[in-house]
């Protein structure tokens, strides 16, 4: 998926299009840096999914 820009409309467009591609009865966990457009605001998150911050300066 190419997008034009990184923010919270296109965190939720790609959590949504994740979302779909999770075969039914599953559940998925993301780690996710602490970027603006992953945390701030926090996005619609499916319920299939998990978001999970990794701690900053921990790379």
């Amino acid at each position: 998926m190419i997008l034009p820009w990184c923010n919270i409309v296109t965190m939720e467009i790609v959590l949504v299009e994740l979302s779909a591609q999770i075969a039914p009865g599953r559940h998925a966990v993301l780690l996710l840096d602490q970027a603006g457009w992953h945390m701030s605001e926090r996005p619609a998150v499916p319920s299939n999914i998990t978001i999970i911050a990794v701690p900053a300066m921990c790379s």
